[in-house]
């Protein structure tokens, strides 16, 4: 049985917006870097929200936060893929949504919660492995034999 490669480094872009999705990196958290224009913002770890869906991984981060009035997320939805081999490079599309959560101090607000707006996003999958990890373990492996 032949071992299933599956990628951990997205690279996406469509209308103004760019994303950069690491399932991990070097220090071992997820990494996202979130790019609108001439703005760049980075989340790591708990800043993402990583949920499986019966059509796909549906990774989130907020992007804006108003106090009393609103909050911003960006999510985008990854569907399964599996490479031919380590090497290998899969172009794919699919979906970024922008979601505007209205909120009140008071609670949540009345009618219509969220709006969305979605963009095409094209991009690449791929499979990197991080150096650190991997010299990481070496020295392990001679400091133990």
């Amino acid at each position: 049985m032949t071992e299933k490669i599956v990628p951990n480094q997205f690279d996406l872009q469509g209308q103004g917006i760019r994303v950069a999705f690491s399932t991990s990196s070097i220090s071992g958290l997820a990494q996202l870097s979130f790019t609108k224009g001439r703005k760049t913002l980075s989340f790591s770890g708990d800043q993402i929200t990583q949920q499986e869906t019966a059509i796909g991984a549906l990774i989130t981060v907020t992007i804006a936060l108003t106090p009393d009035r609103s909050s911003t997320t960006f999510s985008v939805l990854l569907p399964a893929i599996q490479l031919a081999k380590e090497t290998t490079k899969q172009s794919f599309r699919t979906l970024g949504i922008t979601t505007v959560h209205k909120t009140t101090i008071a609670g949540p607000a009345m009618g219509v919660q969220e709006t969305y707006k979605t963009v095409p996003l094209r991009g690449t999958a791929a499979r990197v492995q991080f150096l650190a990890g991997n010299t990481a373990k070496r020295a392990m492996k001679r400091q133990a034999g």
